[in-house]
């Protein structure tokens, strides 16, 4: 069975998919998405539907956490699942939420389940532990960490662990080495081990102090590093630049006569962009779009992408750094969205 969990981004969201992940790690077929609000739920919805569909006989779960949809989503997502399991799937649908926008949902659909008292994250941990045996060593961290999220959630300061929730919301808020647009699956893992890690401080005395303090520690050797080996932000770039090798077609665009490297919502491109330029020398500028359009392009003398920037993107600069601004760009989600927008600019300008 293909199993597909969208939850939320805030440490709620990620706590359903620490649960979630220790119930079927085992299996294979387990697929994380993460959204906010809005538009964002609709896009992961449709990459949940497209990758259904590309083995529309397996059966399929897609579970819903920490998010509340509108009528009008729900009415949307009802006929997307008619029309899958109309075309010869097998698909079943869960939404598992606590908040009380939600209830006239809940009291028109029977997938979505509400339960106001609780946060999503012991929602989903009891609604798993009911139906799926889970090792005695696994409940053992797991069990606190849920009720840790519980009272830091729904803010009861004398709930248990709620100090120590206030810094492992801070962890989850403030984990932004990998950007989640481009870095899906690596930015959710990295947020996961460290939740993970977290655990281990929980039920020590004055261990949200203990956390406070190993954040950094904690941060670097995900990282591949030490406190002591390097920077957070060189660490980060020489991890980044190792993934982005992984998408050397994927990304690859084109550009008069250069040949460039596509990013999306990296931000802040200077370290990371030189870095990724010095070893791959087949790329002569690194380009990086963030969801407003805003576009800044890095070279390292092999071409000037302050013209680059003039002519395509209505901006300007220097000849290794510059920047400009897509008129009416269209925030998407989904990286091919935004690669196909970037491409077809440039390639019509060229032409």
């Amino acid at each position: 069975m293909q199993i597909h969990h969208l939850s939320h981004i805030d440490l709620d969201g990620y706590g359903c998919q620490l649960v979630s992940y220790e119930f079927f790690s085992k299996n294979t077929n387990v697929y994380f998405y993460n959204a906010n609000y809005g538009k964002e739920v609709l896009a992961r919805l449709e990459q949940i539907f497209r990758n259904i569909k590309a083995n529309i006989t397996e059966e399929a779960w897609i579970i819903i956490s920490d998010l509340n949809l509108s009528l009008s989503e729900c009415q949307s997502l009802k006929e997307s699942i008619l029309e899958l399991n109309l075309t010869g799937g097998k698909v079943k649908l869960e939404l598992l939420d606590h908040h009380k926008s939600g209830q006239e949902c809940a009291n028109k659909y029977e997938w979505y389940y509400l339960d106001t008292k609780n946060c999503a994250t012991k929602i989903v941990y009891e609604t798993f532990l009911a139906r799926f045996s889970l090792p005695d060593s696994t409940r053992l961290w797991l069990e606190p960490m849920v009720e840790m999220i519980n009272s830091i959630d729904l803010w009861r300061e004398e709930g248990y662990g709620f100090e120590f929730g206030k810094v492992a919301m801070r962890l989850i808020v403030e984990c932004k080495e990998l950007n989640r647009f481009m870095f899906e699956n690596e930015d959710r893992t990295y947020k996961l081990a460290l939740l993970k890690e977290a655990s281990k401080f929980l039920n020590q005395e004055r261990g949200h102090i203990l956390l406070d303090n190993e954040i950094l520690s904690l941060k670097k050797k995900f990282l591949k590093g030490s406190l002591m080996s390097d920077t957070l932000d060189n660490l980060a770039s020489n991890f980044q630049v190792e993934l982005l090798k992984k998408y050397l077609d994927k990304c690859h665009i084109t550009c008069e006569e250069y040949q460039g490297f596509l990013s999306y919502s990296i931000g802040s491109i200077s370290v990371l962009a030189n870095l990724f330029l010095k070893q791959n020398p087949q790329f002569h500028f690194f380009l990086d779009v963030n969801a407003k359009g805003n576009v800044s392009l890095r070279a390292n003398n092999a071409c000037d992408v302050s013209v680059l920037a003039k002519k395509y993107f209505n901006g300007g600069g220097h000849a290794n750094a510059s920047g400009g601004k897509i008129e009416g760009f269209k925030e998407s989600f989904l990286y091919e969205d935004i690669y196909e927008n970037i491409q077809s600019i440039l390639g019509e300008q060229h032409e």
